[in-house]
């Protein structure tokens, strides 16, 4: 019975994206792989890599490939420094002229976290200078992100859960200005101890362009490659 409610939910969030983009250019999708692979206690990898699309499925927005290198000075504070290459696909005033340009990105990241009973939240914050066609830009982002296992109190093999985020992205350079703010659920599984499949939905809200609205479908996987004493 849970885990049929737990299907329906998955379906009324399609749903909902679907019923909320009024225009069918406004409803795209992000395919999502994060890989965690910890040498010890103290040094991980994080790899990202994104491909996100104007539609479901089709018609490239942006590919992006993102290494973080990061420092654990305790469970509950990391730091991070990525190098990041992105393609991204745009329009110009004809529809049919896309596009195609390169970014650049150094990042610095700090994260925070920390449990209130089953929920785990993350603090991440984030400054990026991205080189865009010679053109350099400075921006800086906060991110709160719950994680909360549905189907038994602890995450392990077998559970539901759900994933529910919130970001503020504010342009520093060339002016202060809010960029967008993203907001968004998922449902996720957890099909072994080291990987997990989610899917949802985000809502992109920009002060000066269209809100858009995102389907995403996310693989994680987790590595270690020490013993614990």
């Amino acid at each position: 019975m849970k885990n049929r409610r737990l299907v329906i939910v998955g379906f009324l969030l399609l749903f909902f994206a679907i019923s909320n983009a009024q225009e069918g250019d406004k409803l795209g999708s992000w395919y999502i792989y994060n890989g965690f692979f910890k040498f010890s206690p103290k040094t991980e990898l994080f790899f990202e890599t994104q491909w996100r699309t104007y539609e479901p499925i089709q018609n490239s927005q942006t590919l992006f490939f993102r290494p973080f290198f990061s420092y654990n000075f305790n469970p509950n504070f990391q730091l991070s420094i990525s190098q990041e290459y992105h393609k991204n696909w745009s329009f110009g005033l004809d529809p049919e002229d896309k596009v195609g340009t390169e970014e650049y990105r150094t990042t610095i990241q700090p994260m925070l976290f920390h449990g209130i009973g089953r929920v785990s939240l993350q603090h991440r914050f984030r400054y990026e200078w991205r080189f865009l066609d010679e053109k350099g830009k400075q921006r800086t982002r906060y991110r709160i992100q719950l994680g909360i296992p549905i189907s038994k109190p602890v995450m392990e093999k077998g559970v539901f859960f759900t994933t529910l985020g919130n970001e503020f992205m504010v342009d520093v350079q060339p002016e202060v200005q809010l960029s967008q703010m993203r907001t968004y659920a998922m449902l996720g599984y957890q099909l072994s101890k080291t990987t997990n499949l989610q899917f949802g939905y985000m809502y992109i809200s920009r002060p000066r362009a269209d809100d858009l609205h995102r389907l995403q479908f996310l693989l994680t996987q987790k590595f270690a490659f020490f013993q614990n004493d």
